[in-house]
């Protein structure tokens, strides 16, 4: 018999929150059955009743949007995903990590991640983590048995975000990646080196075609194919070069009777970069959201024309 009860665990507390809304892009109420911010909103504190690690407030910028606080970007990522197959059409602003300032000093949560993975990858991983991540490697355990490293490190939540999806990507889906939350500590600095690629944002609103395509195609990478439909403000592709790059999508090719040497010649365009909604929380700038219905999933600004964007 045990003489005593043994102490519950605490609960890792939330690292990062999002706020959610009613979609209000030109496509809103085309895909989805439920789309009214109350809706959202009893939806998602209907999720605190039998999802403990998760919060729901209303929004302090927004009375019409409401927040969530989560424990990272794939359990968020899993909330978006089950409510768009049930019918639920909303946008999602860009993640925001948890900060305190505690006796005048600005702190971040910080989280152990252990990777286990192909001894081949051991550097790519500790490259991914320790450079601009902002991460600190603590242990590295081989197992020449199965050919398997072990890695641990302590990393800002702020570094963990893309960091799933990049890493698949790296060790060609070896890697598995574990992390939880270690404690708040004095924030580790702006992450990145100011070169991030730029996006490709539409300028107009229609039917993609493949004439456009084929030359907004040599600027960058393309998340649209021919026959999606666009808006104004929608994100369609990465730019090769930093910096946000308005294109046309939709431009129709010039039908006349002349006719000139390589004019007709058959366009061959590569395919798109699809994305998950785990994958465009950590892709996302601070000025875009993500526009969730049950049969898109579409990346836009926040603002979508571009003259006031400028």
């Amino acid at each position: 018999p045990v003489p005593r009860p043994i102490q519950t665990p605490p609960l890792a507390p939330p690292t990062l929150c999002m706020d959610f809304g009613s979609n209000n892009g030109p496509f809103a109420g085309r895909e989805g059955t439920i789309v009214t911010s109350s809706r959202i909103r009893s939806r998602l504190i209907g999720e605190t009743d039998n999802n403990v690690t998760i919060a729901v407030t209303l929004c302090e910028t927004d009375s019409e949007k409401t927040t969530v606080f989560g424990r990272g970007e794939l359990q968020l990522g899993i909330l978006i995903e089950q409510m768009r197959r049930e019918g639920y059409e909303m946008i999602v602003s860009p993640p925001n990590i948890l900060t305190k300032v505690v006796d005048g000093v600005k702190m971040e949560p910080f989280e152990e991640v252990t990777v286990d993975v192909d001894s081949e990858f051991s550097g790519t991983v500790i490259d991914a983590l320790t450079g601009e991540r902002k991460g600190l490697m603590l242990d590295m355990q081989e197992n020449s048995a199965d050919n398997k490293t072990r890695l641990i490190f302590e990393v800002p939540s702020r570094g963990l975000l893309g960091f799933g999806p990049e890493i698949a990507t790296l060790t060609r889906g070896t890697a598995v990646v574990n992390h939880c939350f270690l404690e708040d500590r004095d924030y580790a600095g702006p992450m990145g080196d100011g070169m991030e690629k730029g996006k490709l944002v539409a300028t107009e609103t229609g039917k993609a075609s493949t004439f456009a395509l084929s030359s907004v195609a040599e600027r960058g990478t393309l998340f649209i194919e021919p026959g999606d439909m666009v808006y104004a403000g929608m994100v369609i592709g990465e730019s090769s070069r930093p910096g946000d790059m308005d294109v046309n999508a939709v431009k129709a090719k010039a039908l006349n009777n002349m006719r000139a040497t390589g004019k007709d010649e058959k366009v061959y365009l590569p395919p798109p970069k699809r994305w998950t909604v785990e994958e465009l929380i950590g892709y996302m700038s601070e000025d875009e959201v993500i526009e969730v219905t049950p049969q898109s999933v579409r990346l836009r600004k926040l603002e979508m024309d571009s003259g006031a964007r400028e």
